[in-house]
């Protein structure tokens, strides 16, 4: 019998809580939105200028999924009502409304999200 711990969904024995594994960093492409649920959190990776972000996948104004917006060089924009947010910032260019970030880090070619 092994003694070797299996990884629960959405998890990787290379993380360790508060951490969680959300995709391979191969998987996400420059440009693109990846909807992930590392720690069973409703998670939005992207990446834009070889730079990783991660922030709620659930627009602040109407709770809608930021994963069918579209995102152009710095600038991610809600499919529901046109609610623009930087990128870089989380801050809304409409109001003030701000999406919530997730810290980061890329471990072995895998990206890891901060869950707490």
């Amino acid at each position: 019998m092994s003694s070797e711990k299996v990884p629960e969904k959405g998890s990787n024995p290379d993380f360790e809580p508060p951490w969680f594994y959300a995709a391979d960093e191969s998987s996400l492409k420059e440009g693109k939105l990846l909807h992930v649920e590392p720690g069973g959190r409703n998670v939005l990776l992207l990446k834009t200028e070889g730079e990783i972000h991660a922030f709620t996948n659930v627009c602040p104004h109407a709770r809608c999924p930021m994963d069918r917006g579209r995102l152009e060089e710095f600038t991610l924009s809600c499919l529901c009502h046109g609610r623009r947010f930087d990128v870089r910032t989380g801050e809304c260019l409409n109001d003030s409304l701000q999406l919530k970030r997730y810290d980061w880090k890329l471990e072995s070619g895998k990206i890891g999200v901060k869950i707490e």
